[in-house]
């Protein structure tokens, strides 16, 4: 039951993150930005050529080999955890990490690229300029959730 649960979460968040990427991809000029009924929420498409930040852009076969290293270490972390009988916290983490790392792995692979879409409107210039997509935050999510269920764990 826990592996159905986590694989179907999985596979939703990914594909709901992988359809608003070409969906950008198709309908948005490169930098273009809308308004979104958030406030302080804006869609913009940005290409990310490298990690985060674009920190080594400039070296697309470090970027490939590290992507894919750690893909398949998650994967045998993922294979290893659901495995184990409780430990839901821990695996409902790694489903949202697993679910952004393959989204924009998938990116990096496929186009040479992640393609970052929500951004702020900030006076801020450094802020203004952040751009993010959803599996940045599945992966944020996820690490939260991997941390509390430590924590959570070493109280007992």
């Amino acid at each position: 039951m826990m592996i159905t649960i986590c694989a179907g979460l999985f596979l939703v968040l990914a594909c709901i993150d992988m359809g608003i990427k070409q969906y950008i991809e198709d309908d948005f000029e490169e930098n273009e930005e809308r308004k979104t009924l958030v406030s302080g929420i804006v869609l913009r498409k940005v290409y990310n050529k490298g990690f985060a930040l674009n920190m080594l852009d400039r070296h697309p076969g470090i970027i490939r080999k590290c992507s894919l290293a750690a893909m398949a270490g998650i994967f045998f972390s993922d294979v290893r955890l659901l495995l184990e009988r409780g430990r839901f916290l821990e695996k409902l983490g790694m489903a949202f990490a697993s679910a952004g790392a393959v989204s924009n792995v998938y990116d990096r692979l496929a186009r040479g690229k992640v393609i970052d879409y929500i951004g702020l409107e900030s006076k801020n210039s450094f802020f203004s300029k952040l751009t993010a997509n959803l599996a940045d935050v599945y992966l944020t999510a996820g690490i939260v959730l991997l941390a509390l269920s430590r924590v959570i764990h070493k109280r007992k």
